[in-house]
Formats: structure tokens, sequence, C-alpha cells
């Protein structure tokens, strides 16, 4: 479960960009132009040495150019804006909120000393958080009553029309409408552009729009308008009705504004429900405050609690983790923010310890440690994970599966199970031999591990048959995961004895509780029955109706 925590942990120094994306203060107007239609970021920040003194976007840009200011001119002398800066050492989620609090589509990012080392935008957040995304159920329709109307032009409008109603509206981008039919867009990207082209703005918007254009219905998730923006690097999509009439505009702004709440009370929420989760895992989990004098137990999962008693909470860490090696731990986790199987001995057991550090901002604490510790004894290891595939073994994901129907029975929550198996697996072994075969059972394990959540359960059900329990998850949610997953393994190649490589794919049946039972049995019966289904359609397939 290691390194799946990095929405947390990420700082923001490892994801800001640098080039092409600054500019000394002597520069002009027209340099600056040029570098933004280099980068695609729509935003140059302004630097006077290595400060950052200014920044300008494509919406300062455009409206200096409606204005008819000289390209020559230089560009200190329009930055008027004040800057939002942070330190490098901030972690995304502090840069969501940040963003959503001041109304903005990035932030500057600097060292301690205030040097500029880059900018991070409300879109490379999104590629950071879409995760999140796959587990929500807001869809457009929910949103749009607070966007505002659409603001369009018909494709004979001239493109200094257009300039016009971006100042006007305040708006990146209108649609070309024809017939209530979207045929194109014009973004300020697309303006900057044309300019630094020397183009006419007298000249008809049909001839430079972007076309096709990228839509989306009103019951479209909010998850697949993160999927689209993050795989065709855009940020609006259309929004068409039935009958395919354009209605409106989402853009990233609107997608990042309806994450629930701040991003603490995010964070609170998914560190909860992690709790309720991970008190049904082998493992042993502890989370500790630091409040600056001591390091606290604040909480620690079931695990935990019965193996050493309540008696370690809301007491020094040290009471339960040897001082000498808390000492190693704490300050490898407050320079790296991560620690990766740290072994150290307590009484006669011997003990794994991986964990995160995260930061806070509050009066009260500094940070806080998520530690996943695991009694590494043999005989605990064999009797719950599978010795090839270093996944949970059937063992015990059965017995997962019949405590996560007894906490959905009691929380009257939902949660859905897929049985997958790798297609056409006895060819592989008929061919290549069982090396090959153990080799691709291990390459799909791994890329099932790394693609679902932390709260996500993998096991090795038989043979070359895997089941994933996805907790909180929907079947519709759950279709979206899985073919993710899905399209990875189809694209994956195995390395094979003598240089050689395969190809495989996966087939998938899905089962949801309660829709599709409330007992194992019929969970279980339902899955192998849809994956049975998904073969007899060609395979590669997934099915969860």
């Amino acid at each position: 479960m290691e390194g799946r925590y990095g929405l947390l942990t990420l700082l923001l120094k490892t994801i800001a960009q640098k080039d092409n994306l600054c500019i000394q203060c002597d520069g002009t107007l027209k340099d600056l132009i040029s570098l933004m239609n280099i980068n695609k970021k729509g935003v140059v920040v302004i630097l006077n040495e290595n400060k950052a003194v200014g920044i300008l976007t494509e919406r300062d840009v455009v409206e200096i150019l409606y204005n008819g200011v000289d390209m020559n001119s230089r560009i200190d002398c329009h930055s008027k804006r004040p800057l939002v800066v942070t330190k490098g050492d901030r972690t995304i989620g502090y840069a969501l909120n940040l963003t959503l609090e001041n109304n903005i589509r990035r932030v500057i990012v600097a060292d301690d000393e205030n040097n500029f080392l880059g900018i991070v935008t409300q879109q490379d957040l999104l590629k950071y958080l879409e995760e999140d995304f796959y587990r929500l159920t807001i869809k457009v329709k929910h949103i749009l009553k607070k966007t505002g109307g659409l603001i369009s032009v018909s494709p004979d409008t001239g493109l200094n029309i257009v300039l016009q109603q971006m100042v006007r509206h305040k708006i990146s981008a209108i649609p070309v409408i024809k017939d209530n039919k979207a045929l194109g867009i014009v973004t300020e990207k697309d303006i900057l552009k044309l300019t630094c082209e020397n183009v006419s703005l007298k000249d008809h918007v049909e001839k430079y729009m972007s076309s096709p254009v990228e839509t989306v219905n009103l019951d479209t998730p909010l998850a697949e308008i993160v999927e689209v923006m993050n795989y065709e690097g855009i940020r609006r999509v259309v929004v068409v009705d039935k009958e395919g009439d354009a209605v409106n505009i989402v853009t990233i702004r609107d997608v990042m504004e309806n994450l629930e709440g701040d991003y603490n009370r995010f964070i609170e929420g998914k560190l909860k429900t992690a709790r309720e989760i991970l008190n049904l895992l082998p493992e042993m989990l502890i989370e500790v405050v630091d409040v600056g004098s001591e390091h606290l137990v604040i909480w620690a999962n079931d695990k935990v609690i019965g193996k050493f008693g309540k008696e370690i909470l809301d007491k020094p860490v040290t009471n339960f983790i040897p001082k000498e090696n808390w000492e190693r731990i704490s300050a490898t986790l407050n320079k790296l923010h991560k620690i990766e199987r740290i072994k150290f001995k307590k009484e006669d057991r011997i003990f794994e310890l991986s964990g995160f550090m995260l930061k806070t901002f509050g009066d009260n604490e500094q940070g806080r440690y998520q530690l996943i510790m695991r009694d590494i004894t043999e005989d605990i290891k064999l009797s719950t994970v599978d010795p090839l595939t270093n996944i949970y073994n059937r063992r015990f994901i059965n017995g997962f599966l019949m405590k996560e129907i007894e906490r959905c029975k009691r929380t009257n929550s939902h949660f859905s199970i897929v049985i997958s198996d790798i297609d056409d697996f006895k060819i592989i072994n008929d061919t290549y031999g069982h090396l090959a075969g153990d080799l691709a059972l291990k390459a799909v394990s791994q890329i099932i591990v790394d693609t679902v959540r932390t709260l996500d359960v993998v096991g090795r059900y038989g043979g070359d048959e895997f089941m994933i329990i996805l907790p909180e998850t929907s079947g519709d949610i759950a279709s979206y995961v899985i073919d993710r997953l899905r399209c990875k393994i189809e694209n994956l190649e195995i390395s094979l004895p003598k240089g050689l490589t395969a190809k495989i794919t996966c087939s998938f049946g899905i089962a949801t509780f309660p829709d599709d039972g409330t007992g194992s049995d019929d969970l279980l019966v339902t899955a192998d029955e849809r994956l049975y289904k998904a073969k007899s359609m060609g395979k590669n397939k997934i099915v969860c109706v």
C-alpha cells in the first residue's frame, strides 16, 4: 500500500514548471506573447533577476490588445495585480485551497529566499486529484446554475467582435454556433497566437476556430470531464442538450470549485472514511500528531488497539515505539515526508514501518504522521499474502468481503466487487512456459495495485483470477475505474526471458452491493457470471449489468 498517498504528500516544488514561463522585466509585450504561445499555460511570470515581480495571464494580454497597446512596450508597466506566491514545501492540497479562496487559476512557487521555482496551475492540480473525482457523483446538470448562460458567436463574426466579447464578459473562450450546434471554439490562447501571426482581427472567426469541439451532456459526471481535460490538455468543454444543441460551457474552474468543502474538510472526510475501511485490514495503522513539544498518538486502528490496548492513545509515541527508533523515523519523515520499510524491534517481535507526513496549518499542531506498521513474522505474512504476486490471498479477501458486507449493512453503504482473469492464460503458459505465466500474473497484480485506491482491496483469487473490492463505490463508478485498468493492461508489454515480450488482456465482471445481492454468494456468482459474459462477448471487456 505504500506509495499511493501522493495526493497528501506531494510538494509543489516537485511539480512546479519553469521552462518558458518567465521573462525578465525589461522584455517586451511581443516577447511575452511568444512565450505564452510556446508554454500553452496561458501565463508568464515577470522576474527581476530571480525574484517574481509581476504576472500576466492570457486574459490580461487580451485586454491589453483590445486597448491597442504597442506590442514593443516594456511588460513591467502592464503588470499591476498583486502576486500570490507560496513556498515550494507546501502540498498540492494547500495550493488547491489557495486557488479557490483567491479565485485564481495558478500560483507562483518560490523557495525560502523567494527565488522563483515555477508555476502550478489548476490544470496541474487536476491531474493529481483525478482519482478522487472518480469517486464523486456530481454531474454537469448539478453545477450549470452556478456558471451563468452561454455567450456565443456565429461563424461569420469578426475576430475583433470575439475579442470585444471576451473583454466585456471576462470570459476565456467563446463557442462558434450555427443552427444551435457548436461548430468550433475560440479561446484567449487562439487570439494571442493569431496576434503573433499578424492575422487581421476583421477576418471571420470560422477561418480560425478550433474544431471539432469537445462536448458533454447534462448527465455527464465531472469525473469524465476531468479525464477529457487531462487527456486533451484543454480547459473547457461545451455542454449540449439531448438534441445536441449547445447550452453552456464548463471550465476547469467550475470543476475545481465543486470539490466539496475546503480542502481541510476534504482531507478530514477522506481520513474518516479511510480509518473505518482500514480497520478491516490486517496491517496496524497509527496516526501521530506533532504538537510542537511532543508527538502524540491520536488514533490507532482496531488491530493496534487489540494488540497494545487503548492506553497508547493520547500518549507520546515513544511510549509505543522505542525512543531511539522514533527519533530516527521522525527525522526521516520531517526531511523526506515519507518512510518505507524501516524495521525496529519491540519486545520479542520485529515490525516494519512505512508512512508519510502531512503538513497542517493550524495553531495547535504542526503536522501529522500516518504510519503503517506490520508484524513481519512469517505466520502472519503467509496467512494473508499470496507469495507469488505479493497481494492478498483468497482466504483473506473472502474474509474481508464478509466484513465489508456487514459494515455496509450497518452503515447503509454500498460497494462493488470485481472478478477478473487473464484472457487465454493457458496459451501464454503453453507458448512461453510457466515462468512466463508467473511473470504475467505479477505484472497484472502490480498494475492493479498501482491503479486502484489505498482503500481498495486486491487479491489473487486462484490461478489467473483476481478479485478487487471497491468500498463506497457504485457500479457506474466502478466501471469507469476498471475501464481505465483494462486499458492499462491492454497496453502493457511483459518482458519475458530470452528477450521475448508478450501482450495480454483481461476480462472483468462487476457486482454491486446491495443492487446485485446482500450476501457474498450472490455477489460472487453475479460477478462470475458477468465475467463469463465478458468472455463470450470477445474478451477484453467489462460487464457490470
